[in-house]
Formats: structure tokens, sequence, C-alpha cells
């Protein structure tokens, strides 16, 4: 999962560069996708949910994880590098502590607390270079920040939604089809209203074989990975996927697109990570504690 989604932000760019509008983007890789998945759970007779609640949960999952997060990452991308929106999106699991303490009133510790405090310095040290040479001046670039940052809260609203869900015996992957169907509803929506919508784009083979990827790796493997997590283990867990990431994300976007970042964004996302650590401690420790009493698992 780590893998595949640390290479999502540069399919992302890319399909950007090959001439996509951002939210219609967006839209195919995940209506495409969450249809594909419902199919193929419809014709493995997989069971859908019942309850109507169940389809407005899930409604509101979509539009937070998928809907109102990725047309973040995709419009902010079209001004700041891959790289960069990845170390960005290294603060996610920092939210989601947050999310659930406001939300399911859990506790937060004086190490988690430590914790947020370091990773929310580390996000300052992300975007302190940027400051220094007038990126404040720079709307653009502000904008896009303030956006990625944004939509990491609606996603977190979403993750800590979605093991409610989960908790009532709903399939990981039938949630995660309806997630990306609904959450393309969402950025079709936003398409028709602010964009040119068109399939003419100027690259056609970077475009679609960066949107192929997505749908099928990103959208289709990872997320239903993360799913099948968050029913297994908890809310926070799955997402710590940023550990990983902005560290793929960086080699390839410099690699394959010659992207660059400064020193002092770099040990920022050190920073956040060693935050993010902190803010994980006590549900690494219960892991460890459970796999210690049940051999088995």
């Amino acid at each position: 999962m780590c893998l595949i989604y640390g290479t999502t932000f540069l399919g992302i760019k890319t399909g950007l560069n090959g001439g996509f509008e951002p939210f219609f983007y967006a839209g195919l890789r995940f209506g495409t996708a969450g249809i594909l998945v419902l199919a193929f759970l419809a014709v493995k007779n997989k069971s859908f949910p019942a309850e109507r609640r169940d389809y407005v949960d899930m409604a509101m999952i979509g539009i937070g994880m998928t809907g109102i997060e990725f047309a973040g990452f995709y419009w902010a991308e079209q001004y700041v590098t891959s790289g960069y929106a990845a170390l960005l999106a290294a603060a996610t699991p920092l939210l989601v502590t947050l999310m659930n303490y406001w939300i399911n009133g859990q506790s937060i510790t004086q190490i988690q607390k430590a914790g947020l405090a370091l990773g929310f310095l580390g996000v300052f040290l992300i975007i302190f270079p940027q400051i220094l040479e007038g990126g404040l001046a720079e709307s653009n670039w502000f904008i896009s920040s303030a956006v990625i940052l944004v939509a990491e809260v609606f996603y977190a609203f979403g993750a800590v939604h979605s093991r409610k869900v989960l908790a009532r015996g709903n399939n990981p992957f039938v949630v995660n089809g309806f997630q990306m169907f609904f959450g393309s509803l969402f950025l079709f929506i936003l398409a028709i209203l602010f964009e040119p919508v068109t399939l003419n784009i100027s690259n056609p083979m970077l475009g679609y074989s960066s949107l192929l990827y997505l749908i099928v790796f990103g959208s289709i493997i990872a997320s239903g990975i993360f799913y099948w997590l968050v029913q297994r283990t908890n809310p926070l867990f799955p997402s710590t996927w940023t550990y990983v990431s902005p560290v793929i994300a960086i080699i390839v976007g410099y690699i394959l697109l010659n992207e660059t970042l400064h020193a002092v964004s770099v040990i920022g996302a050190i920073v956040v990570l060693l935050g993010v650590l902190l803010t994980n401690a006590p549900s690494f420790r219960a892991a460890s504690g459970s796999v210690e009493r049940d051999p088995a698992a």
C-alpha cells in the first residue's frame, strides 16, 4: 500500500501534465474504479448494505475521503510539485488523531500531545523555505498549500467515520467501491461547475497511462488494502502509509520529473514523521500486546 500510494502523487502530476483538467481527471479515476469494484463484487454475489443509513454514511465517507481530499490534491498539484504535496500529506495521521478526539472523545496522552505539536512544527518547516522565498506573495502556491491541508481534514473525518460503517459488518471492499463512486459524483459536479470537460487532452499517451495506473493500482488495489486494514486494526493505523509514501514520492519525482526540494522541507517531513510516531505509540503498544497474547495473530 505504501509503495502504491507513494507513486500516486507522480501519477496525478503526470496526468495533469498530459492535459487533464484536475476535477474531471479525478472523477474519471474514482468513478471508473468504483464501478469496476462494485460490478466485480456483484458478480461474486457479495452482499451489499441493506440499510439506508449505510449508504448515507458511505456517501459522507466518499465526499470526505475521495471527493474533497482528491479535489484538493489534484487541483493543488497544478501549482506545486508531487514531492511537496506528498510531504504535506504526511500530516494526515495527526489530523486523524485529532478527529478521533473530537468525534469519539478518544483521550490524548501527554506523549500524543507532544507528537501533535512536533508534527505541526514539521508542517511549518516544510513550507518555511517557500515562505522565505516570497511564497506568501505567490497566491497559487499559498492557496495550494492551504487547500491540501484543508482536504486532509476531510480525509481524517472520513477515515474515522468509516470505522463505524465497517463495525456494522459491511464488507470493506463494498465500502471502498461505494466510497469511490459517491466521491466521483462530487468530483464530476465540481468539473461541470468549474472546468471545460473534454477528453481531447494534449498528451493522450501520458494522460491515459497515468489514469490507468491510478485506477487499477491507486484506487482498486491500494484502497482495498486500506479498508481491509481499517476493519482489522483502527482508523489511525492504515493512515500511517504517509510514513513511507513521501520518501517514495520525493525519489520518483526527482528521478522522473526532475523535481527538487529544500533540505529544510525534508527535515520538516522527518519531524512530522517523528510526531506521527509519538501519536501512534499507544496503538503500536496495543497491537504488540495483542500479538503476544495471541500466538495465532
